[in-house]
């Protein structure tokens, strides 16, 4: 049986205050391994309607009874990169040509710009300076180029996509105890493109046999790409939400996606994103399409008419100025009618949501703007009466590794 909670905003929430997302959980709930088979984790899942949240306790692959056959995925492929390498004891030359021995450090990889240079985070960042060396072996070495108070550019004397993937660390969530076992399971099965630095964990859950269930069943399957950017780890650190300057993070797109939306919605698809990454991907696009109608006449792209009227009816009340402040950096390419962007989208309560009809998340850390996500979507007071439930019914939250279907 369903528990019927009847919907009554809290009259003394705003919904815009910090405190408002704050939430204290115990800490055997904060899942260490992942669980096995994936897809049979819990699910808690949502059904809301005529402003009732009906909350019903199943397990993962029960997916395949509970969403409708006119659904369409949406899956994050964007592939984490092993982006941390912890550098234990190491031999450091300062710019003094001063030689010593540094302990208990790390560098973060942040961004390749060619083949042997990359942006990183350097902790603790005092202890390396511009001109600095340092030696992570005999025939490999790191030279300070250019600092930053954030980050560090570092030339390395290897192929760093090699260097990378042979010595280097998944960067696994700060609350989880680094193990190398655990890399494997932190990938999502249908993974191709680097370069995130977390992983889009409601992905996790999906398996092989879970997926050729769902296909069997007749739902259709649709990739996007959102790198996650290490400012997925940074908490909202403002007391007004609305004044939180959010991290920018990557988009890559096929040209065609705006007529595969076009055509689900007009044929009445249900569109379903699997975690935030494919929510803030596919909620950039109406913004992203006030700013292509003129590079599209230039690159002599055009869609059906119908396609058009869709976009121009669905954005007609975005200004060109929200639009530039959510996406930049667009670049083409023309040859393979892709094209790639940046997105600062940050959704929180009273959000208009154009794109997604349904949502399959984790448990987010509290004060974080995936909670703040989470309740712009189905609502302030649901998302705390279904966060409460999943407490009192031991749900295990974070990215190992239970998850919610929130259906409106």
């Amino acid at each position: 049986m369903y528990i019927i909670i009847q919907f009554k905003l809290k009259a003394n929430s705003q919904m815009f205050s910090l405190n408002d997302y704050n939430y204290e959980l115990p800490q055997n709930l904060i899942a260490q391994v992942p669980h096995f088979p994936a897809d049979e984790c819990k699910l808690l899942f949502n059904k809301i309607e005529n402003g009732e949240l009906r909350i019903k306790n199943k397990i993962f692959k029960d997916l395949t009874d509970l969403i409708d056959p006119n659904t369409i995925i949406f899956f994050n492929n964007s592939k984490v990169l092993k982006a941390r390498i912890p550098l234990i004891k190491t031999k450091v030359i300062s710019p003094e040509w001063q030689e010593k021995i540094i302990e208990d450090w790390e560098i973060f990889f942040l961004n390749q710009i060619n083949n042997n240079e990359f942006e990183a985070l350097v902790r603790p960042g005092k202890k390396v300076l511009p001109w600095t060396k340092i030696f992570f072996d005999h025939f490999t070495t790191f030279e300070i180029l250019e600092t930053t108070h954030i980050w560090r550019l570092i030339k390395i004397n290897t192929n760093i996509i090699n260097f990378l993937e042979e010595n280097w660390q998944m960067p696994l969530p700060p609350y989880i105890e680094y193990k190398k076992e655990l890399e494997n399971p932190y990938q999502p099965i249908f993974a191709k493109k680097h370069w995130s630095v977390a992983s889009p964990t409601a992905s996790l859950h999906f398996t092989e046999n879970l997926l050729k269930d769902l296909e069997n069943k007749g739902i259709w399957f649709n990739y996007v790409t959102l790198h996650v950017w290490i400012g997925t780890f940074k908490p909202v650190d403002v007391e007004n939400i609305k004044e939180f300057d959010i991290h920018q993070e990557i988009i890559e797109l096929d040209i065609k996606i705006f007529e595969n939306i076009a055509n689900y919605k007009l044929n009445w698809k249900k569109i379903l994103a699997v975690w935030t990454t494919s929510t803030r991907t596919l909620e950039t696009l109406p913004f992203l399409w006030k700013q292509l109608n003129w590079e599209l006449r230039i690159k002599n792209w055009e869609f059906d008419i119908k396609i058009t009227e869709f976009w121009n009816n669905l954005t007609k009340d975005i200004s060109e100025d929200e639009a530039n402040k959510i996406v930049n950096n667009l670049t083409f390419n023309t040859q393979h009618s892709t094209l790639s962007t940046s997105t600062k989208i940050f959704i929180y309560p009273w959000f208009k949501f154009k794109i997604i009809d349904e949502l399959i998340t984790n448990f987010h850390l509290p004060k974080s703007s995936l909670l703040m996500l989470v309740s712009a979507f189905m609502w302030y007071e649901n998302m705390w009466k279904t966060y409460e439930h999943a407490i009192e019914n031991n749900y295990q939250f974070f990215s190992f590794w239970d998850a919610m279907y929130i259906k409106k």
